[in-house]
């Protein structure tokens, strides 16, 4: 049986139709999101630099990936903006992308350490700059069952951060990966307005300087929301 050639007529007819159709699904569930932007400001507990190894030619007399006791680290301000978006079709999950920055700056302090070697020293460390910024993506699931008004909503999601640390004149950026878990509320002031209150828990593993070891934070921040439908 010989095969049947379809027309250029039809060819474009059914290449116009499903473009349509992936047009119209597009359309739709852009038009059907409610999407949303806010901006916070709050303060930030970053505990103690854990589980900390030191790398340098002078502290010890010079060492490499010496263990040293966890660093204190100051507490701060914190600022960040945000956006994202929920679907009509299923309201009580969205995604979200949060860029805050903060300054956890070391205190100075006296370390002790020691080698794998045996060698055990202890060594006056003055303040070193860090500021950190994180980029983090986030599931959020809120409850909308509570109503338009008030809604409390959680979350988790991957994030990097960004550690630039300084100290006599020298200084240097890495980025690592890690997590965030966020729980707030939001409450509706206007159709398109709402102010918002955060806690946010965030850990890495990251590198500043001569230094790297397990770093964790907690947030607290509120912020206002301007909201799109």
């Amino acid at each position: 049986m010989a095969h049947q050639r379809r027309s250029p007529t039809l060819r474009i007819l059914i290449l116009s139709s499903t473009c349509g159709v992936f047009l119209n699904v597009f359309q739709t569930t852009i038009v059907r999101a409610e999407w949303y932007v806010g901006a916070y400001g709050g303060i930030t507990n970053p505990g103690a630099f854990s589980n900390a190894t030191l790398s340098s030619p002078t502290l010890g007399g010079g060492v490499a990936n010496a263990r040293i006791s966890d660093l204190e680290l100051k507490s701060g301000l914190v600022g960040g903006l945000k956006a994202g978006y929920f679907f009509n079709a299923r309201p009580w999950l969205g995604v979200e992308t949060d860029l805050f920055t903060r300054k956890p700056d070391v205190k100075q302090q006296t370390i002790v350490g020691g080698t794998t070697a045996g060698t055990v020293f202890a060594a006056n460390l003055p303040t070193t700059s860090l500021r950190l910024t994180t980029w983090a993506f986030n599931v959020i699931i809120r409850s909308p069952t509570m109503g338009d008004v008030f809604q409390p909503y959680g979350g988790m999601g991957y994030a990097l951060f960004l550690a630039n640390g300084s100290q006599g004149g020298h200084s240097d950026t890495h980025i690592t990966p890690g997590f965030q878990l966020v729980a707030g509320a939001r409450i509706l002031l206007a159709p398109q307005w709402a102010i918002f209150g955060e806690f946010k828990f965030s850990r890495a593993t990251i590198r500043f300087g001569e230094f790297r070891g397990n770093y964790e934070s907690q947030l607290f921040v509120l912020g206002v929301m301007r909201q799109f439908k």
